[in-house]
């Protein structure tokens, strides 16, 4: 008798283990975008950017999974540590590189963007395509983040690396880099929270990357587990709910 109840426990605890519950999310680089509500959670703010769209969709997700709407904001590279060392752990918004294909699971795509160099009106590089940018002094990145991985990947030895992009876009206002690089879709929200003119920062016509982000699950979560909240996103998008959140959180007011 004691065997069976040992047995049934430890279906129990199988059962209870691959719940989606259990699943703690993390983001990171949302100042600015967000607020926390009376219930003391994290929301987007409308109409300011990239950052507030991904809590938005996330959050419809997990409401679809009957999820704890609750988030975790980190530093981005120490986020992608915990997601790739630790158990039970989801990060967004996350690019989707070769070299980190095997080392988390993958949702998504939760949006899609290019990403630009930007430079100061004031103290134009004159760069053109992206060899250009080798000969510059410095260059400000996220660190740990997609941008400074495909620079260090291509022998780029003037990265400056940053804990925010707001940093960088400081940096460059104030003439300690001479580029950065950003999203077209968010840049506005960016020079926003710096306390920065539009009309003081150009972007070069030098695309670094086309990117899509996702959410990245810890590999020990179930393949199962993993599909169903790529199933609740294909259905976010086909009912057409992703589409009006795009436009009330990620498009700016007109």
């Amino acid at each position: 008798m004691k065997r069976i109840r040992l047995a049934l426990l430890g279906a129990l605890l199988i059962t209870t283990y691959v719940t989606a519950d259990e699943i703690s999310f993390l983001t990171h680089n949302v100042e600015g975008q967000v607020y926390t509500d009376q219930a003391g959670e994290l929301r987007g703010i409308k109409h300011s950017g990239k950052r507030a769209f991904n809590i938005e969709v996330v959050r419809e997700l997990m409401l679809a999974m009957k999820h704890p709407t609750k988030f975790q904001e980190v530093p981005f590279a120490r986020g992608m540590q915990m997601v790739t060392k630790n158990n039970d752990l989801a990060m967004f918004n996350v690019s989707r590189t070769p070299d980190r294909e095997n080392m988390v699971k993958w949702v998504g795509p939760i949006q899609k963007e290019e990403d630009y160099f930007y430079e100061m009106k004031s103290a134009p590089t004159g760069i053109s395509k992206l060899e250009d940018a080798r000969k510059v002094s410095s260059i400000c990145v996220l660190n740990g983040a997609i941008h400074h991985k495909i620079l260090s990947s291509y022998h780029f030895n003037n990265i400056y690396t940053n804990v925010s992009y707001v940093g960088c876009f400081n940096m460059l206002k104030k003439g300690r880099v001479d580029l950065t690089v950003s999203a077209s879709s968010t840049v506005l929200s960016k020079l926003k929270e710096a306390e920065i003119s539009p009309d003081q920062i150009q972007q070069t016509p030098v695309v670094l990357l086309v990117s899509e982000g996702y959410i990245a699950f810890s590999n020990n979560i179930p393949d199962e587990t993993v599909d169903k909240w790529q199933e609740a996103l294909d259905h976010l998008k086909d009912s057409g709910e992703y589409e009006k959140l795009y436009q009330l959180y990620f498009l700016p007011d007109d």
